[in-house]
């Protein structure tokens, strides 16, 4: 069993003997070469501090000890060491190990790093929280390398570090392995060159001796790390003696036993320290120790054969090829092109361009802020300085972009590469921030190629301008597009048309901005939506939007950055501002931190993917937002619905409650709205009305399947039509067949129940439907099983109505009977009109004058209670029951409280027959109506002891 499958924590680490370590360290680089070589990731920067890490986990104890590794490069073996073993083959992968230290992985990860140059500053400020809670012995290492160590926030905090000179536990290593990502440059690099051999190192030697040789202690210390060419250098014959703090090395960092020792003689000192390490990066892996820039970040590789460099492909490159070309082929044409980064020379594709241009060309190491201001420097005197830089880094340099660039508007060009999702470097690195902070500087011009082409031509006219410009593009390859040789540039501020919808319906218009033009052309193919290349976050093109505006149902923006205030934002307010009304969908990365994973499966994760987007589009034209709800119930009713929509079939049904369950809203079904009072002014659900519609006969079965959001009376209409009878006594009741259903409606001593089959019903919660049979629906007085709790969500998408073939008149209600005098004329048909007439003898028409019916049930009282009141008002109108019950006439009660015809404001009674609630001119609010229905109420059980219960949903929400 090798050693590595025993360390599950440091404490198993410190079971192993000293002389044991370096056999561990060698199986952690080659297992750490095997899982990396299959997951990709920064093979070299770990590699080389694999004896470090090991040395630093014997000595100290983690997680009371904190080790902080700046940029997180180097962090691998620290992984594996502290229980994440058997999790490293998930490195970078979706859902898997982070490729960085990462607080929320591990509470040995103390502080989560990936940019550079924050080591210091974290534990310095833990440190400080320790000592101020009375914890004066736990260590705060910070292992920062010498790439890093050139970042002026390194600088800030060794500055602010050496004015603590004791009390505080603090310990910086500076992992010397002369390589950051590219090989480090600046005058600090040369420095440390010259600490570590040479003249400069011996002297210092030599001068620890003496220097030291009157400090008993330290002399002993001293004598014993020189057995192990550990050398201790005083303060003030290095550069940190600038800053007052002591200094101590350098030391071999591959030799962990001497590592050990200095280690472990260092925790007995006191006060912030600087630990010099020397270490070889890519150690213990040939080809990585030969060519550690190329090992720096890995895809998958052969760890037998290495990494074989790709040649260029010229006919499909990346987006930083195509700038890797264009800088030179620009250089070559305007000598005043001067091209800096900020130590990504390989990363941003300047190796070519050193090579061409040395004397055009700087790399001011990692130095975002410098870079900036550097360039912004050459611009005041005629060069026309390129920024090439990374999406997530130039975050670091946002004050000089706005303060240095932008407020003076000098022409400084910023290469922006990596915009966009980045995939397995995680939330650290996804350049998704740009578009978002760039925007809003005023002078600034923002560019986003949607294929190599353009980026082509974005970089000329960038270049061109003589105010500050941006060019974003993505990490990785185009879709494919030649390349003109020559330089052409772009109009400012004009999109492209690529293709334009041939719909009259439904039009969709979608304005993709970069990457997301090519992505979102087979979802324009599918919607036969028009697609836009927007070309330019800033400015845009107004003209386009005005045009796609008055012309398509529904804008859509899309965008691999931020949504807040992205493009998609920037397009909202042109909306605003030039006063135009269209709905309009903003898709790009959600209002969280986007993890590692592959491209796709982080689009997916933010429904950026063309299954997603299409859904979204789908629903958008779906789902309204603050729809009002008048012309949607008959009872004319203004209040405005937080959400609406309005299905025609069950794709449609399913993607509105779907939308309902993510967004957490209830949903209203609503049929025909003739039974409904809406009593709040906004109701904050999801208003759906069923519109589904069909109407299939089975002559053999005398059968009708009628969809839910068929109108009740020309179902009606049409069984008749068929030559059937049956359902003519409930003629020109208002409502659809799904609200009929649910009522169990009734009128003339007929209910609906009577002709029902079977209906077809969805479940929302379990997604599933069914069909219930006429007993199952549990049909009852105005009610059905749609009304009880179990069943209140459940859809009605359809009813089966059976008729029977020996058909026989309803007229029982004299009203009725009395329009025949002869049975001969008696036929459905003939029921039917007299059904029609009586109704409008009786009842408004809503849309003269807007009503819900009657108002109130019929209510239903004892035997005993009836006689009573039958002793008192021998004219009482009243229908027996089956029990001995009696049904009696709410609206000859209501009547006869005086309250026919009667009103207050908008509210009243219908003249002709007091049952119906009206709303005179449509003015009343739903809660002014209640309030009336609520007085008619109090009148009936004060005169008759007979309490009225409204008939029709009374609709609430809680904003009233």
């Amino acid at each position: 069993m090798r050693l590595l499958n025993r360390i599950h924590s440091p404490k198993d680490l410190k079971k192993l003997s000293v002389p044991m370590l370096p056999t561990l360290a060698r199986e952690i680089r080659e297992y750490m070469v095997e899982s990396v070589s299959k997951t990709g990731g920064h093979l070299a920067s770990s590699l080389g501090a694999v004896d470090l890490t090991v040395a630093l986990h014997y000595v100290f104890n983690s997680p009371r000890d904190k080790i902080i590794f700046d940029v997180g490069h180097q962090a691998y073996a620290h992984k594996m060491i502290t229980g994440r073993l058997d999790q490293f083959k998930t490195l970078r992968q979706y859902k898997g190990l982070s490729g960085f230290p990462k607080r929320g992985e591990s509470e040995h990860d103390a502080f989560g790093t990936a940019h550079s140059s924050t080591s210091i500053s974290a534990a310095l400020g833990m440190a400080v929280a320790d000592a101020l809670n009375g914890d004066k012995d736990a260590w705060h290492i910070a292992v920062i390398g010498d790439g890093a160590l050139t970042g002026g926030m390194a600088v800030e905090a060794l500055n602010h570090a050496g004015t603590y000179k004791e009390g505080i536990k603090l310990l910086i290593i500076v992992n010397d392995n002369d390589c950051s990502i590219s090989p480090s440059v600046g005058a600090l690099n040369h420095h440390l060159a010259k600490l570590v051999s040479g003249h400069a190192f011996s002297s210092a030697r030599n001068f620890s001796k003496k220097a030291l040789k009157p400090l008993p202690k330290l002399w002993n210390l001293f004598k014993s790390m020189e057995q192990r060419t550990v050398n201790f250098v005083a303060p003030h014959s290095t550069l940190f003696s600038a800053f007052d703090l002591n200094y101590y090395g350098p030391v071999d960092g591959h030799d962990i036993e001497n590592l050990i020792t200095v280690l472990r003689n260092i925790k007995a000192l006191d006060g912030p320290m600087v630990l010099h390490v020397v270490t070889k990066k890519g150690k213990g892996y040939a080809p990585a120790e030969e060519n550690p820039t190329l090992y720096h970040g890995v895809g998958k590789f052969d760890p037998e054969k290495g990494i074989v460099e790709k040649k260029p492909d010229a006919a499909h490159p990346t987006y930083t090829e195509v700038f890797s070309r264009w800088v030179c082929d620009m250089a070559a044409a305007d000598e005043r092109l001067y091209a800096i980064t900020p130590a990504m020379r390989e990363g941003s594709g300047l190796v070519e361009f050193e090579k061409r241009f040395p004397d055009r060309y700087r790399d001011v190491a990692i130095a975002e802020q410098h870079a900036v201001t550097f360039a912004a420097g050459l611009a005041t005197s005629g060069i026309k300085p390129v920024v090439a830089i990374y999406s997530s880094f130039a975050q670091r340099a946002y004050d000089q972009i706005l303060h240095d660039v932008a407020i003076q508007n000098l022409p400084v060009m910023f290469a922006i590469d990596r915009g966009g999702l980045v995939g397995a470097d995680g939330e650290t690195h996804q350049g998704v921030f740009d578009i978002a902070y760039l925007r809003s500087i005023p002078n600034m011009t923002i560019m986003a190629p949607s294929d190599e082409n353009e980026c082509r031509k974005m970089l000329t006219t960038a270049f061109k301008m003589d105010t500050p410009a941006a060019v974003r593009y993505p990490r990785g390859k185009g879709p494919g597009i030649a390349q003109d040789a020559d330089l052409q540039s772009v109009e400012i501020g004009k999109a492209r048309l690529l293709r334009e919808s041939q719909k009259k319906q439904g039009r969709v218009a979608i304005l993709a901005f970069g990457l997301m033009v090519s992505r979102m052309k087979d979802v324009a193919e599918k919607l036969d939506a028009t697609l836009v290349d927007m070309r330019f976050v800033k400015p845009l093109d107004n003209e386009m939007i005005v045009k796609t505006a008055a012309t398509h149902d529904l804008l859509c923006t899309i965008e691999d950055g931020v949504a807040i205030g992205g493009a998609g934002s920037g397009v909202l307010e042109a909306i605003s501002e030039m006063g135009l009304n269209v709905p309009v969908l903003v898709m790009g990365i959600k209002d969280q931190f986007v993890p590692q994973g592959t491209i796709d499966e982080l689009m997916r994760d933010n429904e950026l993917d063309s299954e997603s987007v299409a859904h979204r589009i789908n629903e958008a034209l779906l789902i309204k937002s603050f729809v009002n709800l008048k012309p949607f119930n008959t009872m004319a009713v203004s209040a405005r619905a937080r959400y609406f929509a309005q299905v025609h079939d069950q794709n449609e049904l399913r993607l509105a409650l779907d939308f309902a369950s993510r967004e957490g809203v209830e949903p209203f079904i609503l049929g025909g709205g003739s039974n409904l009072l809406i009593t709040a002014s906004l109701v904050n659900r999801l208003v759906i009305q069923i519109a589904l519609k069909g109407f299939e006969v089975d002559q053999d079965k005398k059968t009708v399947k009628v969809g839910a959001g068929e109108n009740w009376h020309e179902t009606v209409s049409r069984v008749l039509a068929l030559g059937w009878g049956g359902p003519e006594n409930l003629a020109l009741i208002p409502g659809t067949m799904g609200g009929a259903v649910v009522q169990n409606i009734g009128a003339y001593g007929s209910e609906v129940s009577q002709f029902v089959r079977s209906v077809e019903v969805l479940d929302p919660e379990s997604g599933k439907i069914f069909e219930l049979t006429n007993e199952a629906c549990d049909f009852g007085y105005r009610h059905s099983v749609f009304k009880s709790e179990k069943a209140r969500r459940w859809v009605v998408l359809s009813v089966t109505l059976a008729f029977d073939s020996d058909w026989k008149p309803n007229l029982s209600y004299k009203e009725l009977a009395s329009a025949f005098d002869s049975a001969e004329n008696v036929t459905p048909e003939a029921i039917f009109k007299a059904v029609v007439a009586a109704r409008k003898r009786k009842l408004p028409d809503p849309k003269v004058l807007p009503s819900a019916g009657s108002f109130f049930k019929n209510p239903i009282v004892t035997r005993e209670a009836f006689q009573e009141l039958l002793v008192k008002y021998p004219s009482i109108v009243h229908y027996p029951l089956a029990g001995g019950r009696e049904k009696l006439a709410a609206g000859w009660l209501i009547d006869q409280a005086g309250l026919r015809g009667a009103r207050e404001g908008a509210a009243g009674t219908y003249e002709k027959q007091a049952l119906v609630l009206v709303n005179h001119e449509g003015a009343a609010s739903g809660a002014q109506l209640m309030a009336f229905a609520s007085k008619i109420e109090a009148a009936v059980r004060e005169k008759f002891s007979v309490t009225l219960e409204p008939e029709p949903v009374i609709l609430k929400s809680f904003y009233n």
